[in-house]
């Protein structure tokens, strides 16, 4: 997709992006995948020691949130953002690391109807056919359909450690990270491993670095 028009919320490359991805200090994907990466940040994150808050359950850091992104924190469909978000976190849970666990049935596909215009010279645009919340999950599932036809999708992870689940950008020139970083989340796995084989007790993993 060539071009998607300036029309809908400012979530440009050049975006700093909100609280999301700033609470666990991760690499930033690049693009307007950072938009996606950030939404999937704001979800709650079980860790050791006390879970990170969900920045779109309460009104004030959801609204925080969205005026980041150039959306009235009154919007409404907060809601349905949340629902945009868990889809996309499963989907990619069930890429790299198999089906969910815990998650007893498969949701339905999230969609979302954008028109697609034709240009004189030859470009394609999305005509916005909504505002708000719901412009803004067009923009993140548009993100991600060109980010899969450029073939970088799959460098969005999630971290593998269960007590973390962050979404990270994996720089590794053969995208084999698992770690959101290995010094916290991967040394920590492997010395529980070592210690299980040893049998002793391993220590709880932690996750990032939460304001």
């Amino acid at each position: 997709m060539e071009e998607h028009g300036k029309d809908g919320p400012d979530i440009g490359a050049g975006h700093a992006g909100g609280d999301g991805n700033s609470r666990f200090g991760v690499a930033v994907a690049p693009g307007e995948l950072r938009i996606v990466q950030d939404l999937l940040n704001t979800a709650s994150i079980r860790r050791a020691g006390g879970d990170v808050p969900d920045l779109l359950d309460a009104p004030d850091t959801a609204a925080r949130w969205l005026d980041t992104y150039g959306v009235a924190g009154d919007s409404p469909g907060v809601g349905d953002l949340r629902t945009l978000r868990d889809a996309i976190r499963r989907s990619l849970v069930e890429r790299d690391h198999g089906p969910d666990r815990d998650d007893g049935d498969r949701q339905a596909a999230v969609e979302s109807v954008a028109r697609l215009r034709l240009e004189a010279d030859g470009s394609v645009r999305l005509v916005p056919g909504s505002v708000g919340i719901p412009a803004l999950g067009q923009q993140v599932l548009l993100a991600i359909y060109d980010a899969q036809l450029a073939g970088t999708w799959r460098r969005l992870k999630l971290c593998r450690n269960p007590l973390c689940a962050v979404a990270f950008w994996d720089n590794s020139r053969n995208t084999s990270g698992v770690w959101h970083d290995v010094r916290t989340c991967g040394n920590v796995a492997n010395l529980r491993k070592s210690r299980a084989r040893r049998g002793r007790p391993g220590p709880n993993l932690p996750t990032g670095r939460p304001d």
